[in-house]
């Protein structure tokens, strides 16, 4: 499962204030100190939250991509996790049941709604700090004046002013650009109320805004904010997809919203993380998705793949027994992520210098972008190695009690010729070890102990217990006695090598490719443009309408499944096309609406004609 991926760890991670056992980030020569001090701080926080279900991680938590909305998405409802822990610890997303919640405001009134009758209990002025509990029948609500009131709920505090923000005083988020934790801010509106799942005797906590607006607040925490823009764009264009395709995804399991702020969706903190490169990133791609034939598609990333990717069915293999799957995905395929012609790994030779060299021609190479784990070359004891082997090896024979006499490579990853299944040989049994969370977890994770080269990107150390990625070389260190004393494992990249690399994407924005340009080289053969939506005509008449930006003000119309006899469709309030049985007849029609676009945001409104019928339909851009 894995939506979308985030940037999957990918964490050079390094001693950054507040982090032990991380080596110190040094920039190179083109990063200025504030894009250094953003991306220690990112990868600090990664560090600390892990991959998010968005980025490909979290397949408990099930498929990335629910499919297409059914109507035009305005807004999107995301669930926002209590702060602390039992004790009172500080954790960020700790849990989603808050045991009371704690709203203030910036600007003009607020109404404060008992939903169960729609009617205003209370008005909230600026700098009134409101609190809500539920004591197992109803919510109690408290103003300025300490008296509580008892009502049905759930409760809403619905802004009088545009420019209005919520501030949620009872919990604390991390600061993107560094330094404590700080009381967050939000757009939209801000609701307490329940659901089937919510913990008896507690809340949650949901905030409601335009989708837009929270892409911008996503961008930054997804990926580093001081990425050139066309990556960010690609960023952006990513998480867009995942939010869309997800409405509902929480809704379904209990929870009055569609998505959570942590990485079990992709990481939210409101206003505190709409850095302006981010905003330019959602501005420059408002409304823009990836699709793949008329469906959003499972837009996976990772951090970096050291020059080559890796395809969905062998990393994400399903069925999970079977190593390659039969999920194989057509725009998730391994692609070599550098210029000129792909090597040809599968020999021997061009392997090894492959995985064990820096490739200058790498798009997330560290001699491009500063990706200190592009290339990677730890030695783990076989102590380690043997400690790992429990839960995630197959005894073939014997036990694991003895020691390690061999460790033998028995099949690779088509693409990249990473290693996919290894055959470990102890003096009293043999195991093997199969995919890859399982191979980077025993051959692919630093030792315990200690700490380790980083070569060949740089001389720095590697945090003990730091889990990389499934290697691409390994070759063993012998006792006199011919047991195992350590494995030396090499290999580049980290995180799940699937879809967009965030440090290549880099890369390709400084080589000059455009945001359109870099996610159709992660996703073969996807189209970018507005997502795709649903017109039924079965009854009551519905008109849809969507914003999408087009960089260059080319695109074209793409209808499919249409049982509609007719369709009248407009772009930006000016321009009518009327499509009737002769264009949609066979179930399907192509409109070039170059000549009716501008560069930038464009409306497009579709009204059905004449008899009943469906259809699906979105403008993809160039």
């Amino acid at each position: 499962m894995k939506l979308y991926t985030c940037l999957c760890l990918f964490l050079s991670i390094f001693v950054l204030a507040g982090i032990r056992g991380i080596a110190q980030i040094t920039g190179l020569p083109d990063q200025t100190p504030e894009e250094q001090a953003i991306e220690e701080e990112w990868i600090r926080l990664k560090a600390e939250q892990g991959d998010s279900h968005a980025s490909g991680n979290r397949d408990d938590l099930g498929p990335v991509i629910l499919g297409n909305p059914t109507q035009r998405v305005i807004a999107v409802r995301v669930g926002i996790y209590y702060s602390f822990t039992s004790t009172g610890a500080y954790s960020e997303f700790a849990s989603l049941h808050h045991p009371f919640v704690q709203v203030s405001n910036t600007e003009g009134t607020v109404s404060v709604i008992n939903r169960a009758t729609g009617q205003a209990i209370a008005v909230m002025e600026p700098g009134q700090i409101f609190d809500i509990r539920f004591d197992g029948t109803n919510y109690l609500v408290t103003g300025p004046d300490g008296v509580p009131l008892t009502v049905t709920g759930p409760i809403r505090f619905s802004p009088n002013s545009p420019v209005n923000l919520f501030r949620i005083d009872s919990i604390l988020r991390n600061n993107i650009l560094g330094g404590p934790a700080i009381k967050p801010t939000y757009r939209g509106s801000i609701e307490v109320a329940r659901g089937p799942s919510t913990t008896a005797g507690r809340v949650n906590l949901l905030n409601t805004l335009e989708i837009e607006k929270y892409v911008k607040g996503v961008v930054a925490n997804e990926s580093i904010a001081s990425f050139h823009p066309e990556a960010l764009k690609a960023q952006a264009t990513a998480a867009r997809g995942y939010a869309v395709a997800n409405i509902g995804n929480w809704v379904a399991r209990g929870y009055p919203f569609d998505l959570v702020d942590s990485s079990s969706s992709q990481v939210y903190r409101g206003v505190l993380s709409e850095h302006p490169n981010a905003i330019a990133a959602t501005d420059g791609t408002r409304g823009l998705v990836a699709s793949y034939n008329g469906r959003i598609i499972s837009a996976l990333y990772s951090s970096s793949f050291g020059g080559y990717s890796d395809s969905n069915h062998w990393i994400f293999n399903l069925p999970s027994s079977q190593l390659p799957g039969t999920n194989v995905t057509p725009y998730l395929t391994g692609i070599f992520d550098g210029e000129g012609i792909a090597p040809d790994l599968t020999d021997p030779t061009v392997h090894q210098t492959f995985w064990s060299t820096v490739r200058p021609e790498g798009y997330d190479m560290c001699g491009r972008v500063n990706n200190r784990f592009a290339r990677w070359r730890i030695t783990i004891p076989a102590s380690d190695i043997k400690t790992r082997l429990a839960g995630r090896s197959v005894i073939i024979s014997g036990d694991t009690s003895g020691s390690i006499t061999g460790i033998e490579v028995l099949q690779r990853m088509t693409g990249s010729n990473r290693i996919a299944r290894v055959r470990i040989t102890l003096t009293t049994g043999v195991v093997e070890v199969s995919g890859w969370d399982n191979l980077r977890n025993v051959i692919g994770r630093s030792p315990s102990a200690g700490t380790s080269p980083g070569a060949p990107c740089g001389t720095s150390t590697i945090a003990a217990n730091f889990t990389l990625t499934n290697p691409s070389l390994i070759e063993t260190i012998t006792n006199t006695d011919g047991t195992v004393a350590s494995v030396i494992a090499s290999g580049g990249g980290w995180g799940h090598n699937v879809g967009m690399s965030q440090y290549g994407a880099h890369g390709r924005g400084q080589a000059g490719q455009t945001f359109i340009q870099i996610l159709k080289a992660y996703y073969t053969g996807v189209d970018i443009g507005s997502y795709p939506i649903s017109i039924d005509h079965l009854g009551s008449k519905q008109i849809l309408r969507q914003e999408f930006f087009a960089p260059n003000a080319l695109g074209r119309l793409e209808i499919r499944n249409a049982t509609l006899t007719s369709l009248a469709v407009q772009i930006n309030g000016t321009h009518n096309i009327i499509l009737g049985t002769g264009e949609l007849g066979d179930g399907a029609e192509s409109v070039d609406l170059a000549p009716y676009l501008v560069p930038g945001v464009n409306m497009i409104r579709y009204d059905p004609l004449g008899s009943l019928g469906r259809a699906v339909m979105n403008v993809n851009v160039e």
